[in-house]
């Protein structure tokens, strides 16, 4: 998986307060159905579509976050840029896709 990172940001929102890489995590099956139930091949190529998306499921963003980054405080999540957060999300859902598309198909 390439590397993720996340910056947590000062109350300035210019100072960066720690830098966070996401570790591997396994994304549960029930929250990628949940999230391909609003994800079509349109909207993940689409970052302002992703942005609707994750905050019509926002629990189960939280968690597929909160188990990429463990470091992140709660109250830390108000100092993440949304614009890094969006692509964030997407280069996570993006590499569940690809590890799924890795999946051997067994011949009849």
């Amino acid at each position: 998986m390439e590397t993720i990172t996340l910056n947590v940001y000062e109350d300035d929102m210019k100072t960066v307060k720690k830098e966070c890489v996401a570790v591997p995590t396994k994304i549960p099956f029930g929250v990628i159905r949940k999230l391909m139930k609003l994800f079509n091949e349109n909207t993940l190529e689409d970052t302002s579509q992703i942005l609707t998306v994750v905050t019509g499921s926002f629990d189960d963003t939280t968690q597929i976050l909160h188990n990429a980054f463990p470091e992140i405080e709660e109250e830390e999540w108000d100092n993440v840029d949304v614009t890094e957060l969006v692509a964030v999300i997407y280069k996570i859902i993006k590499h569940s896709f690809l590890k799924m598309l890795e999946i051997p198909v067994g011949k009849k």
